[in-house]
């Protein structure tokens, strides 16, 4: 009886108040590492125990909110095995036959479109939040962004010029074809 009675705010607050406590220990850390001991040192400190999945947690997600939510909760760089591993565990639905091929790729189109998850190394991603300062190219070879053209850039009617070669691409086609006949 009393679980039927029970407040569907209970849950909510017991999840923010475990979430207030990790941010309280993160602060902590920050404040000793601010304070003049070094990162190493800070870091010997025991470390909160690692969230585990929860059989649904990524149900109904798509790849790249699932991807998000993954690597904040561990708040370490992952492989696309141990991302693709995970996803399943927590309820993610690939029917890919290479579904390892799939988390890598979606996750590829999101660095390069968006940037929020970045490729540390090959095959291996993090979040951008975690590496403050450090530039990561999004593709080997830049896009380069192209524009029309505009006639204020060059201090003439652009057309006009265009018009122009037509005329001598057809002068010079008329050109050749008098010389082909001049040669039989």
């Amino acid at each position: 009886m009393a679980d039927q009675n029970s407040n569907p705010y209970d849950a909510v607050l017991a999840d923010l108040r475990a979430k207030r406590e990790e941010i309280d220990k993160a602060i902590e850390l920050l404040e000793r590492v601010r304070g003049g001991n070094s990162p190493a040192r800070a870091a010997e400190t025991p470390a909160a125990p690692q969230p585990q999945n929860h059989a649904g947690m990524f149900l109904g997600m798509s790849i790249v909110d699932a991807v998000l939510k993954l690597l904040a909760l561990r708040k370490h760089k992952m492989t696309n095995g141990e991302i693709l591993k995970e996803l399943l565990a927590g309820g993610m639905v690939l029917t890919s036959k290479e579904p390892i091929n799939v988390i890598g790729s979606v996750i590829t189109r999101r660095f390069n479109a968006v940037g929020d998850i970045v490729r540390v190394d090959r095959g291996t991603w993090g979040l951008k939040a975690w590496y403050p300062g450090r530039n990561f190219q999004k593709s080997k070879v830049e896009a380069v962004e192209t524009k029309p053209l505009d006639d204020a850039e060059f201090g003439v009617d652009v057309d006009i010029v265009h018009d122009r070669w037509r005329e001598q691409q057809a002068e010079l086609e008329q050109l050749g074809k008098k010389q082909d006949d001049d040669d039989l």
